[in-house]
């Protein structure tokens, strides 16, 4: 079954598993790094904020990432006029938190105890300035205030040595009304074991690529799949289909470069092979594809290994990860089932982790980084711990992150800032919990792109899958833990 279809059955594999989720600004290495900063020393406070002595600065640290040349977003915010040309669309944008695109938010129900890299998010202070300068007339004030300019690198992976692709473009047919996975078969050419300490996506034909899962096919069966397919591919619905594969990245729409730190690396064990598996969503033309990506190797065994848990997607309470009861379950009992026309349902589920992985005492995992993997529906995710035995400077229970801004199109991974000693952990007995919130109305603006995609007009009953009108419930854990011999 695919890591995405049905989560449960990762948890026997556990120290295999890696995946990337990210945004604008990645897990490790910022997209788009900047490659002159500014110079003017501080900043002018101003009473009644300007263009050049308050505004401008907010745009680079907050903005320009993306919407700068060679950026992903569709326009500069660069100049004056870049931002006085979109003023009114910009205040709505940020005041209803949904720019610049950061899923993460404090509330009631989740308080993040745990500083987050690289926050996109506009301070109280930022939003009340940008707010009140478009309120005020927008001010362009005095250009000497002005700060040096920002240059950025376009978006990749930073010091990548290998850029891998699809031997040729895949036509994907129009649209037909069914989703498409297709797994390419890839040898890397790892004559020993490589540790790979950064990995990045390229999608070839973004409107069509829905996501990219590449495994690690250790006996390299791949390729004789996809010549008994008469071609460079092969159909692979649920997962690659070679013996005992592991995952080493995954990639959703607006994921970025991700490096796992320092000293850190993913392993691809020597003469395997490589399997790219795309989930292709059709559109009304026939759109061909040639999807790539790239990795930056490191040389020897690093001193910690990184790895990614997929946990989520339960269909009910009779596997590892449950399905706990939900207001709107069937008479025969928990079912991932999400009404038509309803704008708060949740679906929850809980793992316990095990004792032991493959024969092996599980070690106590250093949680890097936590993300959140909905589909269309999905407005808002919480990723809890309950740990069987807390130390004394962890809590027995704690929120590791929430995404109440979730939105497809802006996943990402949210990296803790803090010292390896001081990031929050997880050991054999805790509990994990997810509990997702969607909304399945017209009210719900990807609800909508998504029915007129396939041409219907009103919400249906979403279940479990992988499909577009499918629905998910998938937490994302980076976690790291000291090399050992078995590695």
């Amino acid at each position: 079954m695919s890591p995405f279809r049905a989560a449960a059955s990762l948890v026997p594999v556990f120290a295999l598993l890696t995946f990337t989720v990210g945004a604008c600004s990645s897990m490790g290495d910022p997209a788009g790094a900047p490659i002159e900063a500014a110079v003017n020393g501080p900043r002018p406070v101003e009473t009644v904020p300007t263009f050049a002595g308050t505004v401008e600065s907010i745009l680079q640290d907050k903005c320009q990432r993306c919407h700068s040349e060679g950026g992903i977003a569709p326009f500069p915010l660069v100049t004056y006029e870049d931002i006085h040309d979109i003023a009114a669309l910009a205040r709505a944008k940020v005041v209803s938190k949904e720019m610049p695109p950061w899923g993460a938010f404090d509330d009631d129900a989740c308080k993040v105890q745990h500083k987050i890299k690289d926050d996109l998010r506009l301070t109280e202070d930022e939003l009340a300035k940008l707010v009140g300068w478009i309120d005020n007339g927008m001010p362009r004030g005095d250009d000497a205030l002005r700060p040096a300019a920002k240059h950025y690198l376009p978006v990749g992976l930073e010091g990548k040595t290998h850029t891998l692709t699809m031997p040729a473009p895949y036509v994907v047919a129009e649209n037909s009304g069914k989703d498409e996975i297709r797994c390419f078969p890839i040898d890397p050419g790892f004559t020993a074991d490589t540790w790979i300490g950064g990995t990045n996506v390229v999608p070839g034909a973004s409107q069509v690529v829905h996501h990219v899962i590449v495994y690690v096919d250790p006996k390299g069966e791949g390729a004789a799949k996809a010549a008994t397919a008469g071609g460079t591919s092969y159909p692979c619905f649920g997962g690659p289909n070679v013996s005992d594969p592991s995952l080493l990245l995954a990639w959703a729409p607006g994921v970025p470069p991700t490096s796992y730190g320092e000293d850190t690396g993913l392993k691809i064990p020597k003469d395997a092979k490589l399997v790219l598996q795309v989930h292709y969503h059709p559109t009304n033309a026939s759109t061909p594809d040639q999807t790539k990506f790239e990795l930056r190797v490191i040389e020897g065994k690093p001193s910690y290994v990184a790895q990614v848990v997929l946990l989520g997607n339960a269909e009910d309470d009779k596997g590892p990860i449950k399905l706990l009861p939900g207001a709107d379950d069937p008479a025969t009992g928990p079912a991932f089932v999400i009404p038509a026309n309803v704008a708060d349902h949740k679906e929850s589920m809980e793992v316990i982790l095990p004792e032991t992985i493959q024969g092996f005492p599980l070690p106590t995992l250093s949680i890097a980084a936590v993300g959140t993997h909905m589909h269309w529906a999905g407005v808002d995710m919480k990723v809890e711990i309950e740990r069987k035995n807390p130390t004394a400077d962890q809590p027995a229970k704690e929120c590791l992150i929430g995404t109440p801004k979730y939105d497809f199109n802006w996943q990402r991974g949210y990296s803790f800032d803090e010292p390896a000693d001081k990031l929050p952990t997880a050991a054999a007995g805790d509990k994990l919990r997810f509990t997702c919130k969607y909304d399945n109305t017209m009210a719900n603006r990807h609800v909508r792109k998504a029915l007129a995609e396939q041409n219907k007009a009103t919400p249906t009953e979403i279940k479990l899958g992988e499909q577009t009108l499918d629905e998910m419930c998938l937490g994302v854990l980076v976690v790291t833990r000291r090399t050992s011999l078995v590695d």
